[in-house]
């Protein structure tokens, strides 16, 4: 046999060996062996990657991919022998993130995944269950949007949590946020009124705000340079499986009149997660390297000249985006239940149909596509498409309703992505922490004005799903007006984009 590229290590009689490089780890190159015997060659192909938590995914997808590179080398070994030209390099799989992480950036990913996954079912329970927590309690929608907006007084976490963030670090402010949401959200299970139960979820609502703050900070700063808003978007979907859980469990609901409790109660199995995520989940390198430096951020950072205006834009962003956000979030049960009829099983197809892949789809294809086309371009049509999508699924019926819900959460999806770089990519590591605190409390404010607007309207416009659509102004300004002012930073060094000010 003929040498062949890459080049083989002879390691016995017949036997060669080489290394190939990986779609996935740089430091984890799949080895492969090839034994000659007379006109035969045998390959096998050994690779050590690894990822924590979500193997049951990715393993499957792993052997795809080194299935065809043993194809690619067996090609490249018959072209060799028979004189013929080198078959061309397979593709990157379509899973793979634009540049390769190391273990350890994918192993601080995949825990950051399970985390928010994690705190995104005890937080999704408030919209998940609202309809039956109203029936049990006899609320109405003017009382629903008042706690469901008082609960946005649980915010005030974040401001404290972002600032610390930046001070002694992401881990353990992740770990805390996380068991926080866990215990809160047990504790609404019982709650005997309304009110104990809205100051359950102020705590829950401030809790896992702050674990999603610190977890996007933390995957953006761990993420490959070229790969961040994929990264951004592979820890979005994730944290979407505890959403897609809770929606799974809902018709449980259904059982008898508090069966809800049961759903609240199930978050203490997220306890038996936390020792493993905490093994696993490290500092992140560029945290750690500004605690080498001893280097702290002033709060006046993120105003100053250099980035205050960034801030600004940001936060009246964040508020109208969040005043449609919010209501459509919390109000959707609510209107498919008490407007359009739906039972919980009802509501579980919809959503299983409309959001579950199509929201899986969007936020990948956004997060590969900023990377390739840009931020800006990404956030302006994916909220355009995904706004006026969403409001007309809250004036329809029938099955412009499925359509429309199904199409507004991709459009949505593909903005996301874009939509937590901006918050993320366009500050410094010294404040990324404390900018995102500034950041939640103006879109803190737009939940709960949306909120409370929708929720009082809801009778002078006859319908709660009239009033939630009238909130979509708020994206629809975002994306025409206030996207052009914010930075592009596809194609740029993290610390290009934000240089440090320490």
């Amino acid at each position: 046999m003929r040498e062949v590229e890459p080049a083989a290590e002879p390691i016995g009689d017949g036997v060669y060996r080489w290394t190939e490089t990986n779609d996935v780890q740089t430091d984890a190159p799949m080895v492969v062996t090839a034994r000659v015997d007379g006109r035969t060659l045998t390959l096998e192909g050994a690779y050590e990657a690894h990822v924590p938590f979500f193997w049951w995914v990715f393993d499957p997808l792993i052997r795809g991919s080194v299935k065809a590179r043993l194809r690619h080398v067996s090609g490249l070994a018959e072209a060799s022998a028979l004189g013929r030209s080198a078959p061309t390099e397979p593709k990157r799989p379509w899973w793979a993130p634009p540049a390769a992480m190391s273990s350890d950036q994918v192993r601080t990913i995949a825990t950051l995944c399970l985390l928010l996954a994690v705190a995104e079912y005890g937080s999704s329970l408030l919209t998940q269950t609202l309809n039956y927590v109203a029936k049990t309690y006899g609320a109405t929608n003017a009382q629903l949007g008042v706690v469901a907006a008082t609960t946005r007084v649980g915010n005030l976490v974040v401001i404290v949590g972002g600032v610390l963030a930046d001070r002694i670090g992401r881990r353990r402010l992740m770990l805390a946020s996380v068991l926080a949401v866990i215990v809160a959200t047990v504790a609404s299970a019982a709650a005997p009124n309304l009110a104990t139960w809205g100051v359950m979820q102020v705590v829950v609502n401030g809790a896992s705000n702050l674990a999603f703050l610190v977890a996007f900070v933390a995957a953006v700063e761990e993420a490959p340079e070229a790969s961040r808003t994929y990264t951004l978007a592979i820890v979005g979907i994730a944290s979407g499986l505890g959403f897609v859980l809770g929606a799974v469990l809902l018709p449980l609901a259904d059982l008898k009149p508090d069966a809800w409790r049961g759903l609240y109660a199930l978050s203490v199995l997220g306890i038996f997660f936390l020792p493993a995520a905490s093994r696993s989940l490290h500092e992140t390198k560029r945290f750690s390297a500004l605690v080498a430096r001893r280097v702290r951020g002033r709060i006046g950072e993120v105003i100053d000249k250099r980035y205050g205006r960034r801030f600004a834009v940001l936060c009246v962003t964040g508020f109208l985006l969040n005043s449609f956000f919010a209501p459509h979030t919390q109000f959707t049960n609510r209107y498919l239940s008490s407007e359009r009829g739906f039972s919980g099983f009802g509501i579980l197809v919809l959503r299983a149909v409309t959001q579950t892949l199509p929201a899986l789809f969007g936020a990948y294809a956004g997060g590969q596509l900023a990377e390739a086309r840009g931020r800006k371009i990404m956030a302006r049509w994916g909220l355009v498409f995904g706004a006026s999508l969403n409001a007309l699924f809250f004036l329809s019926g029938g099955p412009l309703l499925w359509l429309f819900f199904a199409l507004g959460t991709v459009g949505i999806g593909l903005a996301g992505p874009s939509l937590s770089a901006f918050t993320t990519e366009l500050f410094p590591t010294e404040v990324r922490g404390t900018a995102g605190a500034g950041l939640t409390v103006t879109a803190v404010m737009g939940s709960a004005t949306g909120l409370l607007l929708a929720g009082y309207l809801a009778k002078p416009l006859g319908s709660i799903g009239h009033s939630v659509a009238l909130m979509a102004i708020g994206p629809l300004i975002v994306a025409t007006v206030l996207v052009r002012f914010l930075p592009e930073a596809k194609g740029m060094l993290l610390d290009d984009v934000s240089p440090p000010e320490v």
